[in-house]
């Protein structure tokens, strides 16, 4: 039993970061598309899109138990969550630089750590809240915001993390009572009928290729919300809450795989720092245990 506690413990963080990929995926995917179709288009299609994936891989198993949930409310709650953070980070997007966007809405896993206290009466070790002050430290210094961000329109990025922040919590909360791919089921088909009258508006005519991009992003969501969620089962959302950062690192990687973009030395500063927040982390408790180990 001893044997497989380490194995435990990096789990949730492992899986996060893998969830942390498939979230980049599924930006890199958008931000390619938006080039050449209406934003509230292609968001309304990906939340279809997930929906439909979901549907497709857990109904021949699950039946119609997939669409039993045990607190639709809370279904409803997480679903608006992940809903208003997706239109609020767009529209910050759209009156703030990309940088300084970022930057806010990476204020996600600070909120977590408060919250998880204050909510789920989940205590932060002092190693949490130093692995989370690296992580927005280094975020700012890879963004390196500048000023002129105070007008109304900061709320949208602050919105976004706020409702990222509870939907991570939500998740976490309904974790013994509901199946993740219920979870994540509801999630794509709240989105998505939300989101129907500005998609349907927005419409524009979509070629073969983009429309099987947009059934893949879908797939990819799906995905990424799964691990996420398996991972909230295995760790505390406090201490899960820094290595969301790690979508900076696959968002870099993509970035000089598919648009040729290489950071320079101060973004590689910042990452530096959010990985040794990451590895202090996750190495404060398995060197403990070793300790006491050793002293027994």
């Amino acid at each position: 039993m001893d044997a497989n506690r380490p194995a435990r413990v990096w789990l949730g963080p492992l899986l996060m970061c893998v969830a942390s990929l498939f979230f980049s995926v599924l930006d890199a995917g958008t931000k390619y598309l938006t080039a050449g179709y209406p934003v509230n288009q292609i968001v309304w299609m990906r939340y279809m899109a997930q929906a439909l994936a979901v549907g497709l891989i857990f109904l021949p198993g699950m039946g119609r138990s997939l669409f039993h949930a045990h607190r639709y409310g809370i279904q409803l709650f997480r679903g608006l969550c992940l809903c208003c953070g997706s239109v609020m980070v767009i529209n910050g997007l759209a009156r703030l630089p990309l940088a300084e966007t970022t930057a806010i809405v990476f204020m996600a896993p600070v909120l977590i750590t408060v919250l998880s206290g204050l909510l789920l009466k989940e205590k932060a070790r002092r190693l949490d809240w130093i692995a989370v002050a690296c992580g927005f430290a280094g975020v700012l210094i890879i963004v390196r915001p500048g000023g002129g961000l105070l007008t109304w329109a900061v709320l949208f990025p602050v919105g976004s993390a706020i409702c990222n922040a509870c939907y991570q919590l939500v998740t976490r909360s309904a974790r013994r009572s509901e199946h993740p791919a219920t979870s994540n089921l509801y999630t794509g088909l709240i989105g998505a009928l939300v989101l129907t009258p500005w998609g349907a508006m927005a419409w524009t005519p979509m070629a073969w290729a983009d429309l099987l991009l947009v059934a893949g992003l879908g797939a990819v969501a799906a995905l990424g919300h799964l691990i996420m969620t398996h991972a909230l089962l295995h760790t505390p959302a406090a201490t899960l809450g820094p290595y969301g950062y790690t979508q900076i690192f696959w968002a870099t990687l993509l970035g000089w795989l598919a648009f040729s973009t290489v950071p320079d030395a101060m973004t590689w500063l910042g990452m530096l720092i959010i990985a040794g927040g990451g590895l202090m982390l996750t190495s404060g408790p398995l060197l403990r245990r070793w300790v006491l180990a050793r002293r027994g």
